[in-house]
């Protein structure tokens, strides 16, 4: 009797193992509006992303390996072995683009043949799963879907998917980049032909422009667009997207730029020649403080910090939003 309860036991032991391995890898699907990361900083490559407490992001101290960390920069944790960018993390998953090509071969990826692609993961760094397996770029998790720059005879044309691996199609022929999607529209600027800023309805398809002029990097935050207007010494400036009024932030030319998801601060490099530097902006009081003189790029923010990179180096540097000491650079805890 003691025999047949033990195995009974075991019967149920495995079943138990095997319901929890079979769900486990079953898709977890998000809410419609979730937005896998900040336009702003799909911009500057999706190095850092925050989400329910955690940061994300591609450790310059490894190789750009996949990491997690505490909010306030503590207990940093190794999630994979990949070089990723374009991070976007939502509900259980990690959605980023694998750049392994230039790791310094190690036994942990020696044997991996695809160095490339774009794959899914859970915030556990478990039970991977490939979304697509050659070169991408600019990757965009909105919702369920998956908007990516994949290699094409027209150049990086825009695809989507959803995070299932279903449904993959070519969405935008021409290689625009799928940084700002909101409230179901995609904003973007035109890169062959005319530059104008154009809006994509994500259900219906249907296109419109918004803006015309010649402008370049469209982002959005707290409800208005960001560009850089090409015509005039690549001026910074934002669209209100209610009344459609344009306003320019920065006279002087800027080589990149990202701003706060609430729309308070603007983070710039400024690139004149002579006052090279990352610079922050309130956009209440229009107060500007010059964090960090040189050439930089890669400007990454969380809610209460700015990462950025030195030029042709891995050194990145970080400031806090509330202070206004100079920037430092970023070690792990």
């Amino acid at each position: 009797m003691k025999s047949k309860i033990l195995s009974i036991i075991f019967v149920l032991a495995i079943l138990f193992l095997f319901g929890v391995t079979y769900y486990s890898k079953q898709t977890v699907y998000n809410d419609d509006n979730v937005l896998g990361n900040t336009s702003g900083n799909l911009l500057n490559g999706g190095l850092f992303c925050e989400y329910d407490g955690k940061i994300y992001f591609s450790n310059p101290e490894d190789e750009g390996r996949l990491y997690v960390m505490n909010n306030d920069l503590t207990h940093p944790k190794r999630l994979s072995n990949d070089t990723a960018t374009d991070i976007n993390v939502a509900g259980k998953y990690i959605i980023y683009g694998r750049h392994n090509e230039k790791q310094i071969q190690s036994n942990d990826n020696i044997f991996s043949q695809n160095y490339t692609g774009m794959y899914r993961v859970q915030k556990n760094g478990k039970n991977m799963k490939t979304l697509f397996d050659a070169v991408v770029d600019t990757v965009n998790l909105a919702g369920n879907t998956v908007y990516y720059q994949k290699n094409t005879s027209s150049g990086f044309s825009v695809y989507q998917i959803n995070i299932d691996k279903s449904n993959e199609d070519m969405l935008i022929e021409d290689p625009i980049f799928p940084y700002a999607i909101d409230n179901g529209f995609l904003y973007y600027s035109n890169v062959k032909g005319n530059h104008y800023i154009n809006r994509m309805n994500l259900q219906s398809k249907e296109q419109e422009v918004i803006k015309e002029g010649n402008f370049a990097f469209v982002t959005i935050a707290a409800g208005q667009l960001f560009f850089l207007d090409l015509e005039n010494d690549h001026a910074l400036s934002c669209m209100n997207l209610e009344d459609n009024k344009t306003t320019t932030l920065l006279t002087e030319p800027a080589s990149t730029y990202n701003v706060t998801a609430d729309g308070t601060y603007l983070y710039y490099e400024l690139d004149n020649g002579t006052d090279n530097g990352i610079y922050r902006m309130n956009l209440n009081t229009k107060k500007i403080t010059c964090l960090k003189l040189g050439n930089f790029n890669n400007i990454n923010l969380t809610n209460e910090y700015a990462f950025f990179q030195e030029l042709d180096s891995n050194t990145t540097y970080i400031a806090s939003h509330s202070s206004n000491e100079q920037a430092k650079e970023f070690q792990l805890k």
